[in-house]
């Protein structure tokens, strides 16, 4: 029987409660569901700024790499936007039954300077020591491109439970051709189980063009979908119905169907 365990990991700014409305359908299909915070994510604002500045991409893989290894069975791993890459990275490294990436953040060798993508960025990019400093999110910026077509009371409700965000793992991630460590390079080969990736036509924050670049390097086990009218984060608010459409079907064609019958979304 295939596993029922499945971890989710958040994006930048992010917190476990972002999955709440997509944990709820999971559990009604049968999944225990892990929801794992990255590191000083749990932690007021004012003191994250004090510890977030210098975490590197590699210590939340390494963070997360052993949480999984306390599971009792191997788990489908998903992640949003840089926890769609750190799931890459992750499942590189561990046994799983599936890959599920929601508008995944690029991996090394994508080009990460869209002009979309650097509206929401560039101020922080512009600071001397960027790498060394925690990265602060701002409203307006991130009403333009993560949360472009949420109302504005669930646009408001994802911003105000969002954290900060480490600046050197934003070096890792966007200035990868300067890290010799190659902090955000995925072991696609290392990949066997299959990959679903789900990204939205209307996402300003990750390009879509990244989400195809990242499902073309999986080739065969990987499945592409680019959900018409969806923004950044397609696990909240209206679109969620068609994420978990989208999921039901992959999960079906390859064979990971927890034994509950799986519910209709509504």
């Amino acid at each position: 029987m295939a596993s029922k365990e499945i971890v989710l990991i958040h994006g930048t700014w992010g917190h476990s409660s972002n999955w709440d409305e997509m944990r709820k359908e999971l559990e009604a299909r049968g999944y225990t569901v892990h929801t794992p915070i990255l590191r000083h994510h749990d932690l007021p604002v004012w003191e994250g700024a004090l510890k977030l500045g210098e975490v590197r991409l590699q210590d939340y893989v390494n963070d997360l790499v052993d949480f999984i290894k306390t599971l009792q069975a191997p788990p489908l791993i998903g992640g949003v936007s840089m926890g769609g890459l750190l799931a890459q990275l992750v499942a590189a490294r561990v046994e799983n039954t599936g890959v599920l990436l929601l508008s995944p953040a690029p991996a090394w060798g994508m080009f990460p300077f869209y002009p979309s993508m650097l509206r929401t960025f560039y101020k922080h990019f512009l600071q001397w020591g960027f790498w060394r400093k925690p990265l602060y999110p701002h409203w307006e910026e991130f009403r333009w491109s993560v949360v472009n077509e949420q109302t504005e009371e669930k646009a408001r409700e994802f911003f105000c439970s969002l954290k900060l965000e480490s600046g050197r793992a934003y070096m890792d991630m966007g200035f990868w051709f300067l890290d010799p460590q190659r902090s955000s390079w995925v072991d696609v080969e290392a990949i066997t189980t299959p990959v679903l990736v789900i990204g939205g036509a209307k996402d300003r924050i990750v390009a879509p063009r990244i989400t195809r670049l990242t499902a073309a390097r999986y080739k065969a086990k990987g499945k592409l979908v680019v959900l018409p009218n969806a923004d950044h984060v397609m696990m909240i608010g209206a679109e969620l119905k068609n994420t978990m459409r989208e999921f039901d079907q992959w999960i079906a064609e390859n064979n990971i169907i927890p034994e509950t019958t799986v519910s209709e979304t509504g």
